[in-house]
């Protein structure tokens, strides 16, 4: 009797510190994070997801083998160790053995081996999957030449796995971290049928977060709380994230001020607002603007029309217009982009932006090329940033002199201008390369042909120039990568403008929340929030 009295007490009082901690109103984990984006996830199955609202949600509701910590350092993720062979051509993983699903379910090896052969399967159709090759047989296998049974993913027992590779891989932990290596419960997704990523009912997740129920509203809002099954090294602080889906961001800092969001990703044209403000600015990785030209367009199809209108641009002149925080560059890889320890810039220098003065001389030979008399009409699309809107401007102004036509530009949102590029929707539009690590790699490989991100250029030269690349990521391969900037400067695919760093602007009651170098990812597994916003509903 008195044994079943003290587990009661025990019982009781645990069940008393939960209720106790769960109705703190000072409690910074009892606090809802407001994070404001333009982007809407199309889907948030990892595997076939390649944009940026995407990306967002899934590093917070999913969790790989390893993960990114802070200043993009590789700490445990579902494996709480792992082991590398001396040649680097074999991994093995050793899984937490509490790792579970959000559904109370235990995340298994067999979990990530599903989710990698999913991600090579043919019929998934994934445009990520190519970053992903080193791993043995996964091009044959994706390209349908080998059998998904020969991929070198091997799941031995529960808690270990085995990843064997085709060739090193310098960065291959860093790409464990990213959507197409994270892991997928076969029977669930089984049963999803068909509609894997596309509602909060039909995602079964294992980070640090997961969807709440009714959570996702397309178009308006996602809401993510605290997964109670969660068992990771770093427990989430906050209750949940509220991420508010707008098309048109508004005014962002003055909405951290009045304190009805607490941070998002700002504009050039708000930086300077921002720190007149005082509000909280962190600036990561480093972006190139340029302008790209749709070599698929009937306007922009000829090489010499696009050379012709690279041509007579007046750089010092566009140098006057470029965004507060920025700087001009020729490079379309970064400067910040590393082969090894070392800088990429560095070995090579910059890239030598196209010079030729002849640029009427060159549009007439496109012209007679195209056996047409005018150069075809066309619209500059840009984003709705009033400083870029500048240089729009000035690039009609330049080009209607030259082309005898009346240009026009149009405004539109980032996200619809992300969504635009990706389905070949425009002319010539001033964008941001979204590159995802510092690899010079992780930029040419935009340009690849089927790539989500940037799919206008459809060149087997190109394409077999960046197959080289990604077999050796050595010094070996600096001619290759050379080349394949050349091909883009020299076709006029990319036009870089300026460089500088993603901005997001944080209210003061919010801290710790990590905002990752590429890929334009916040983590807020270890955010807080000082107690006074919304709470945990």
């Amino acid at each position: 009797m008195c044994k079943k009295i003290t587990i009661l007490a025990v019982a009781v009082a645990l069940l008393l510190i939960q209720c106790s901690c769960r109705i703190n109103p000072d409690a910074p984990e009892d606090q809802i994070i407001n994070y404001r984006t333009s982007y809407e996830p199309f889907t948030l199955d990892p595997q076939i997801a390649s944009d940026a609202a995407a990306r967002l949600v899934i590093m917070n509701i999913f969790e790989g083998l390893v993960r990114l910590g802070m200043g993009e350092s590789i700490i445990p993720g579902a494996a709480e160790s792992w082991d590398i062979s001396e040649d680097r051509l074999e991994y093995t993983f050793h899984i937490r053995k509490d790792a579970k699903w959000s559904d109370g379910t235990f995340l298994t090896a067999d979990d990530f081996l599903y989710g990698l052969r999913r991600t090579f399967m043919p019929e998934t159709g994934s445009d990520t999957a190519k970053s992903l090759y080193c791993i043995k047989n996964a091009e044959s296998i994706q390209k349908g030449i080998a059998d998904i049974t020969t991929l070198g993913v091997i799941a031995d027992g529960r808690d270990t796995l085995i990843i064997q590779l085709e060739y090193p891989e310098p960065d291959f932990l860093q790409l464990l971290t990213t959507p197409p290596a994270m892991p997928c419960q076969e029977d669930f997704f089984e049963r999803a049928g068909g509609q894997y990523g596309r509602a909060w009912e039909k995602l079964l997740t294992n980070g640090a977060f997961c969807i709440k129920k009714n959570g996702w509203e397309h178009g308006e809002y996602i809401y993510l709380r605290r997964n109670e099954n969660y068992n990771g090294i770093s427990r989430p602080v906050p209750a949940g994230i509220d991420i508010e889906i707008a098309a048109d961001t508004g005014d962002m800092c003055r909405d951290i001020r009045e304190g009805s969001i607490d941070c998002g990703e700002i504009y050039a044209s708000e930086i300077k607002t921002a720190e007149e403000t005082g509000l909280s600015i962190m600036a990561t990785g480093e972006i190139v603007w340029g302008i790209l030209f749709n070599t698929e367009s009937k306007a922009l199809r000829n090489t010499k029309l696009r050379q012709g209108l690279a041509a007579v641009l007046d750089r010092e002149k566009l140098k006057d217009c470029i965004p507060y925080g920025y700087s001009m560059t020729g490079n379309i890889i970064p400067d910040s982009a590393m082969i090894g320890d070392t800088a990429y810039r560095q070995i090579v220098g910059n890239n030598e932006i196209w010079k030729i003065k002849e640029a009427k001389e060159l549009i007439s030979r496109g012209l007679r090329e195209e056996k047409a008399e005018r150069v075809p009409e066309f619209v500059i699309l840009c984003p709705d940033d009033e400083q870029i809107q500048r240089i729009a401007s000035d690039l009609i102004e330049i080009w209607n002199g030259l082309t005898n036509r009346y240009i026009n530009k149009k405004t539109v949102t980032i996200s619809e201008l992300s969504e635009r590029i990706s389905e070949g929707d425009y002319t010539i539009a001033i964008t941001p390369l979204a590159v995802t690590g510092t690899a010079p790699l992780n930029t040419l490989q935009l340009f690849e042909t089927g790539s989500r991100n940037i799919r206008a250029l459809k060149s087997a030269e190109y394409d077999s120039i960046i197959e080289g690349i990604r077999r050796n990521q050595t010094i070996g391969s600096l001619d290759k990568i050379k080349k394949a900037e050349r091909y883009l400067t020299e076709e006029v695919i990319f036009y870089p403008l300026f460089k500088g760093c993603r901005y997001y602007c944080c209210s003061e009651e919010v801290k710790r929340v990590i905002f990752h170098s590429y890929g334009g990812e916040a983590d807020f597994i270890k955010a807080v929030k000082r107690p006074g916003g919304r709470k945990n509903e």
